[in-house]
């Protein structure tokens, strides 16, 4: 999490993300990604921290491959999940995508706008 930037107290935020500086965090943010923007919303994944901390290419790309079904197909979040459940290669980081998913009481982040 970078400088200056708010978090609300009940927001989750996921393992490996990166929130740029300034933000206002009112919504739970997913692991692996990167956040910036105002209105807080997903940027991208977090793909250099990722690959310093052992991710694997294949593991990067499957990441990559649930979060554009979450945030770029134009899906909203039920379908979005039965997408990737359905479409995504089944490994550990979709697993830990997916709980977060389920877990989420403040709901997620927007995608780009």
């Amino acid at each position: 999490i970078s400088a200056m930037s708010l978090v609300h107290q009940f927001v989750k935020i996921g393992p490996h993300t990166m929130i740029s500086g300034g933000s206002l965090v009112r919504k739970d943010v997913p692991p692996f990604i990167k956040a910036a923007r105002n209105p807080l919303a997903y940027v991208g994944v977090n793909s250099i921290g990722l690959k310093r901390r052992g991710y694997t290419a294949e593991d990067i790309n499957v990441i990559h491959e649930a979060y554009r079904r979450l945030y770029l197909k134009g899906l909203n979040n039920s379908a979005a999940v039965q997408v990737i459940r359905d479409e995504v290669e089944d490994t550990a980081a979709r697993e830990q995508i997916l709980a977060f998913i389920d877990a989420s009481d403040r709901g997620l982040i927007k995608g780009q706008s």
